[in-house]
Parts: structure tokens; C-alpha cells; sequence
């Protein structure tokens, strides 16, 4: 090791002396001396064999091709700027890894501390435990980001030994802090393992696919075994179609509903300890068989003051496991947004969707804001004319914290279609209401369902849609809300005709509405922003009236590329639950009217209907907004009292 760094400055001094600086400048490689020296001092502070190993062979990458660029009489121009590519993209792999294993170390050091504080001391005042707790998940984290910034490792780790799904749940929620961290890191390091392998298999597309599909089979499995922290966030992560790629969500499906129950009698011990009173005491009848289960709790049947109820229970220990599960994923989301490249040109913020769903995760918990939640969304939709939803009414003198119970809503769901047409209701009719439903959410009320998975959206015998559970509720802010419609404005307004100049307008109207939104990072090129805007809202048009989109990269070209080097645009938490809750409702709507259901036809009305609510009353507002439209010219702009002193 002392010898290759030894090489690595020889070959740094020699990449600055007379001879090798012209090279230097022609290929652009000026900063190799700083580089290489915070290699060697990384190689220097390495903790670990691993670490080592890695900036090692970093400093050994971009030595070889310092050592290669040196100019030799057989050198023609063309190798020499093949090699100083190679030599760039030496570099950029070395600086994935400077700074790397000190926010490794940093990350498990909290971690253990953590951990010490929660229940185990005596981890932290013996100086070898603690050392070994912390080389330990120093380790696990080191496999685990390797994995995610797409470094390969030949090490398989050893897998976590199979139990009983309920009785593993309840045993992890009593298992001290630092096992548990353990454990959540063992399976991330794993899954990013399987994940990194199946994106690097060979062969053809099948082969592909099949590894794919078994990598997400694994992480399914982990996900079940961790218990509902993980399944929760497996269920999240199988409706974002719009970033996960297919054979993954078509496994994490299973997520949804195959979550195992718990016994009867626990129910019934959890609700005397939460009620403070026997079963008996608070309810006519209780049936202990649960009617159905998933990550955070059951439904049990029973019977109170003579009316039929459902009773929600939830899992005992919840709160505890998620301070540590979030403890964990915390630390991961901050390091992937300190390491991640974003080569996609999405500035994404992980730390954003993380926070945002660790408090709507923690809101879940509380039963009672699931029953206020419940109340204000189906008055929401009451006042916006929607009278065929329901939601279940809370029975409020037998609900807590931990348990909720609610009127009994018969229903089924709409993804039984046999059951929907052996009742004589009508697909096209339940599509329909299921994409106003929606769209009322978003576009109207601003206040929307963040899981109406097939499970927590049905259907009663009257043709209703059943709302449960609202514990996972999100509110659009105002300019979040401003912004959508402005977009909704821009893409759908006008029809599937558009001259060029509305089409400038259109664009430029998009691209404010993504500022608004705060999807556009500051200091982004609008030009080149607003070119892409164009480009999308024309291919929008042209697919409506039947017209082959032309292809992307032959239209912008190297703004594209600019775009996404610059990293311009950026989502705020909020669309990562209305990206959810729109691929489960548009699933859903497939399945009743595959040949109809479509979500941006169906928008129409409603584009039309804000259009007309927005639109200007005088008649000189009316000549101007026409004047706008027609020019491409900002209305807003205009002063209106100014110009009515022109004539």
C-alpha cells in the first residue's frame, strides 16, 4: 500500500513538471495534484480494510492514467484525448469515494450513540463493545452505499434466518435498539446488493427481467421479515412507477395485501389496556377473527350499543420501532443525498421525502387524527358536490390513540370486477367517479388520500365509493395548489390545436407554474427550461389528436444535456404522495374501463371549469386575457388602467 502511494505522488510530481503541463492543458486535467493528495490523505485516515481497499484503489485509477498520459514519441492526438477522457473519468469515480469513509464512520458513531441512550449503556462505557458495535455497522453502511452509488463488492452477505412472520414482528418490536439497527443494515446492505447485481446481469432482456424480478423477490421478503416500518415503505415504493422500474413493483405489490395478522386474544388484551375496561364492558359482541390486517394493525367485527362496528387495532410497540427504523433510514437519506450523482438531472432531495413521510408515518399512529381526517375529507367532498363517497363515522367514546373504532361500511373492492357487474353496477360509472374523486382532490379541495390503494378504496351495493383509512392524509399548500392548476392550465387548456404562438405562451405559463410549485431549482436556464416545456405540451397535443411524438433527444439535443447536468429541477415531498396516489387510482380505473380510462381526458372538464372561475368579469379583462392568448403576451403584465386610458 505504502508503495502504490508512494507511486501515486512520484507520478503527481512528474504529471507537474514542463513535460507533461502541455499535455495537462490540453486535456483539461489541471487539478489532479489536490485530487491525488486527498486520496492519500482518505487512504491515510482509512479505519478499516475496506475503506483502505477502496481509496487504494482509487488513488491506483487515476495514477495508472496519469502514468499513461505521460507523452511518448508514438503518441497521436486521437489516443491522447481517449486518454484524457479516461483520465476524467478516473477522477470523477475518485471523488465518490473522497470524504466517503469519514461520513461512514460519522454515521455509525450516531448511530451506536443512539442506541446507547435508548437502552443499552453499557455498549458505550466498555471501549471494545463500543468499538466493535461501531466497526460493526460501519461495515453494513460502507456495503450498503457501495451498493446504491453503484459499486459492485464480490462479498455476499449471510442472510437473515427465516421465522414466523407474527411472532417475528412482536419479538423485533422488543429487541434492544442496537440489534435492530443491525439488522435494518444487514438487509439494506443486502438488498442494495441483489439490486446492483440484477442492473449489471447479462444476457438478453429476459434474463434481465428474471433477475430483476428475483432481486425484488428478495427485498419483498426482507421487507415482510423487518416488519411494519419496511412494509409500509415497500408499499410506498410500489406505487412509484414513475421511478421504480416494473418487475419491481409488480413483486412490492404483494406488499399491499398479504400482511399476516395477530392473534384474537392480543386484540382483545390491547383494547382492555388502551379502553381501561373489559371487552365485554364496551361492547355487545367482539368477534376475535379479524376481517382484515395490515402493517400497522386489524379489523375486527363487533357489535356496540346494538350497531354494527368495525374496530381498528393497532400493533403493539409501533412507536418504539419506528424511533429506531427512522433512526436508521434518517441516517441513509442523508448520506445518498451527499453521495448520490443525480446523473438523471433530478435534484432530488431525499432528506425532503423522508421527513415528510416520517410525520405522515407518525400521524398513522394516532388514531384520533385518522378519525378527525376521516370527518374533514368526507365534508370536503360533500361540499364539492361529491355525494356518491363515503367514509365510515367514528364512534368517538370508544376510540383512543391506538384504537379506532367506526361505523361498519359493507363494501368490496373495485378491483373484484365479477363482484362489481354481479351487482349490476356500472364499470364506466365507477371509473369515472374514481378519476373525479381524484381530481377533486387535487385540483379543488387541495386535501387528499395519500394510500386509496384497492384496499382502502371500494365500493358498496349502492354504487358508492368507501374511503378508509385516513391516516395518511397530505394538504397541497397554496402555491403548491396555485402552481398545479397553472401547469393543468398550460398542458391542458385550449384543446389539441395550438398555433405557435399560444404554444410560446403555454410554455412560458408552464414553466412558471413549476417556480411556483418550487420544482425549478434557482438559477436554472428558463430558455432552455422553457424549450422542454414546449416540447412536452406540443408531444401532449400531437398524441391527442392521434400524431407520432417526434423523439426527444433530436428535438433539444444539447439542451436536454444541459438540463439535466445542471440538475434544474427538484420535488417537493408533496408529489411523492400525489405520484402515489395517482398510479393507485389510475390502476384502479384501468381495471373497471381499460379502453376509457384516461386521466388527462378526464381532467378536461375540470381544466374548463377553473378556467371559467379564474377568467376575467370586464369586459376589458375579457379583450385582454383574448389578447393574451392570441399575442403570447402576459395579461398580468398589462395595466389595465393604463390601457383604459388609451382609448
Amino acid at each position: 500500500m505504502l508503495t502504490l502511494v508512494s507511486a501515486l505522488v512520484s507520478v503527481t510530481a512528474a504529471y507537474h513538471s514542463p513535460l507533461v503541463s502541455p499535455f495537462a492543458s490540453r486535456t483539461g486535467v489541471r487539478d489532479a495534484r489536490p485530487l491525488t493528495m486527498a486520496i492519500e490523505s482518505d487512504v491515510g485516515k482509512a479505519t478499516s480494510l475496506e475503506e483502505e481497499f477502496e481509496s487504494v484503489k482509487a488513488a491506483s485509477q487515476v495514477a495508472t492514467a496519469l502514468a499513461e498520459a505521460l507523452p511518448t514519441a508514438a503518441d497521436q492526438q486521437a489516443s491522447k484525448l481517449r486518454r484524457g477522457d479516461r483520465i476524467r473519468g478516473a477522477w470523477r469515480s475518485a471523488r465518490s469515494v473522497v470524504g466517503l469513509g469519514g461520513a461512514v464512520k460519522e454515521a455509525a458513531l450516531e448511530l451506536v450513540e443512539d442506541s446507547c441512550d435508548v437502552d443499552e449503556p453499557e455498549v458505550c462505557t466498555d471501549e471494545n463493545r463500543f468499538k466493535a458495535a461501531v466497526g460493526e455497522l460501519r461495515s453494513l453502511i460502507w456495503k450498503t452505499l457501495r451498493s446504491f452509488i453503484g459499486r459492485s463488492s464480490d462479498e455476499e452477505l449471510a442472510q437473515l434466518e427465516s421465522s414466523d412472520m407474527e411472532s417475528g414482528w412482536q419479538q423485533r418490536g422488543k429487541s434492544s435498539a442496537f440489534k435492530r439497527t443491525t439488522e435494518v443494515w444487514s438487509f439494506l446492505a443486502r438488498a442494495g446488493l441483489r439490486v446492483l447485481k440484477a442492473r449489471k446481469a447479462k444476457g438478453g432482456p429476459e434474463a434481465v427481467s428474471a433477475a430483476k424480478t428475483a432481486a425484488a423477490e428478495f427485498i419483498r421478503d426482507g421487507l415482510f421479515t423487518l416488519g411494519p416500518t419496511f412494509v409500509k415503505l415497500g408499499q410506498v415504493i410500489s406505487t412509484r412507477t414513475d421511478v421504480v422500474e416494473k418487475e419491481y413493483i409488480n413483486v412490492l405489490k404483494d406488499l399491499q395485501d398479504n400482511v399476516p395478522g395477530f392473534g384474537g386474544d392480543r386484540a382483545v388484551a390491547i383494547i382492555e389496556k388502551e379502553l381501561g375496561k373489559p371487552i365485554d364492558e364496551i361492547f355487545d359482541t367482539f368477534d376475535k377473527e379479524p376481517i382484515a390486517a395490515a402493517s400497522l394493525g386489524q379489523v375486527h367485527r363487533a357489535t356496540y350499543k346494538g350497531k354494527p362496528v368495525a374496530i381498528k387495532v393497532q400493533r403493539a410497540g409501533l412507536k418504539e420501532l419506528f424511533d429506531t427504523d427512522l433512526k436508521n433510514l434518517k441516517v441513509l437519506v442523508k448520506l445518498l443525498d451527499k453521495f448520490d450523482p443525480k446523473s438523471d438531472g433530478a435534484d432530488r432531495s431525499y432528506s425532503d421525502i423522508y421527513d415528510e413521510s416520517a410525520k405522515l408515518l407518525y400521524e398513522e399512529i394516532d388514531y384520533t387524527l385518522e378519525g378527525r381526517n376521516g370527518a374533514r375529507f368526507a365534508a370536503s367532498l360533500k361540499e364539492a358536490g361529491l355525494d356518491y363517497i363515503k367514509v365510515p363515522n367514528v364512534i368517538w367514546e370508544a376510540t383512543n390513540e391506538r384504537v379506532l373504532t367506526m361505523e361498519f361500511v359493507e363494501s368490496f373492492k373495485l378491483t373484484d370486477i365479477q363482484r362489481v357487474e354481479a351487482e349490476g353496477l356500472d364499470t364506466k360509472v365507477l371509473a369515472s367517479r374514481v378519476a373525479d374523486s381524484f381530481l377533486t382532490q387535487i385540483l379543488k379541495t387541495g386535501y387528499f388520500h395519500c394510500d386509496p390503494h384497492p384496499g382502502n378504496l371500494c365500493v358498496n351495493t349502492q354504487g358508492q365509493l368507501v374511503f378508509y383509512d385516513c391516516g395518511m392524509m397530505n394538504e397541497l399548500s397554496p402555491s403548491v395548489a396555485k402552481g398545479f392548476k397553472e401547469a393543468c392550465f398550460a398542458i391542458f387548456g385550449g384543446g389539441p390545436f395550438i398555433t405557435q404562438i399560444q404554444l410560446d405562451a403555454a410554455g412560458k405559463r408552464l414553466v412558471d407554474a413549476l417556480e411556483l410549485m418550487g420544482v425549478l431549482a434557482k438559477g436554472a436556464d428558463r430558455l432552455s427550461v422553457e424549450k422542454l416545456a414546449r416540447y412536452f405540451i406540443r408531444t401532449f397535443k400531437d398524441v391527442q389528436i392521434g400524431k407520432a411524438a417526434s423523439n426527444i433527444k433530436t428535438t433539444l439535443g444539447a439542451d436536454l444535456q444541459a438540463l439535466t447536468e445542471q440538475q434544474v429541477f427538484r420535488f417537493p415531498s408533496t408529489f411523492t404522495f400525489i405520484f402515489r396516489a395517482f398510479a393507485s387510482v389510475d390502476g384502479i380505473g384501468k381495471g373497471l374501463s381499460p379502453q376509457d380510462f384516461d386521466i388527462p381526458k378526464m381532467a378536461q372538464p375540470f381544466i374548463e371549469e377553473l378556467t371559467e372561475d379564474d377568467a376575467p368579469k370586464t369586459e376589458l379583462g375579457k379583450f385582454a386575457s383574448r389578447f393574451g392568448a392570441a399575442t403570447g403576451l402576459n395579461v398580468q403584465d398589462i395595466d389595465i388602467g393604463d390601457a383604459a386610458h388609451l382609448g
